[in-house]
């Protein structure tokens, strides 16, 4: 499990460097953090439809599960995590702590594990 959990986390790494040095180079005079606002939302969005699908279906094994998961998405960005544990707190019902949780950080995250745990659900469910 930790080699997968290591080699997500070293893709990860390497993708989020990418990709968020191209968005922030296309806002060259700006200073707003756009490279680092799209790894956190895309993160957020795959690891919502990660967490779906994963255990939605039969198809990821653990391991695999557990090194896109952990450590694709935990190296990709620092906000997959947050989204996911604030939409727990929601569906667990524990409103007040997630107001709080999301309070101090970005809600375009809880978006993109929203649009992605949808996504995952009409694929496991043929579109409805």
């Amino acid at each position: 499990m930790l080699i997968h959990i290591a080699l997500g986390g070293m893709l990860g790494t390497v993708f989020r460097y990418g990709l968020q040095g191209w968005v922030q180079d296309r806002l060259a005079r700006e200073t707003f953090p756009g490279g680092t606002l799209a790894v956190n939302v895309l993160g957020s969005l795959l690891l919502g439809f990660l967490a779906r699908f994963a255990t939605g279906s039969a198809v990821l094994t653990p391991e695999l599960r557990a090194g896109l998961t952990i450590g694709f998405c935990g190296a990709f960005t620092t906000m997959s995590t947050f989204g996911y544990e604030s939409s727990t707190l929601m569906a667990d019902g524990q409103y007040g702590r997630a107001a709080v949780y999301i309070g101090a950080s970005v809600l375009g995250c809880l978006g993109g594990i929203a649009a992605g745990s949808s996504l995952a659900g009409r694929l496991l469910h043929g579109g409805g």
